[in-house]
């Protein structure tokens, strides 16, 4: 029945600055950027993941009130190397929710930490194919 993941979105209070944060920590282009009055799009590609994209919300309305952690828990990216990776982020500041990655319920290791507006982001270490 489902194909495949075709996109997240995710609001945001500075369309700028959000796409600026997808694009130098994850390595996502933007694809389109447009408004329909009350809300800016902007959707991100990554030429890892063909096609999924994540779509950055900009509400212009002052009366909107969007939960918290919204209906999306977390996004989570599976990464190589995940020594290097967290290595590299806490370089450029991101303050992670554990000081070491965890290992999950398969045993792979899992990191989380909050996006520029808030929203949950996961480091998935690679899946290991054994047979």
């Amino acid at each position: 029945m489902i194909k495949k993941v075709e996109h997240v979105g995710i609001m945001v209070s500075d369309m700028d600055e959000s796409i600026k944060f997808y694009e130098t920590l994850l390595d996502f282009k933007v694809r389109v950027r447009s408004h329909n009055g009350d809300k800016e799009f902007t959707f991100l590609t990554h030429k890892g993941l063909p096609g999924f994209e994540i779509e950055l919300i900009l509400d212009f309305r002052q009366d909107a009130h969007y939960s918290e952690n919204g209906l999306v828990i977390h996004l989570a990216f599976v990464v190589e190397d995940m020594d290097s990776v967290v290595s590299y982020c806490k370089q450029l500041g991101i303050i992670f929710e554990t000081s070491e990655p965890k290992r999950g319920i398969n045993g792979r290791k899992t990191i989380r930490f909050r996006g520029l507006n808030g929203e949950m982001l996961q480091f998935v270490e690679e899946r290991k194919i054994s047979y």
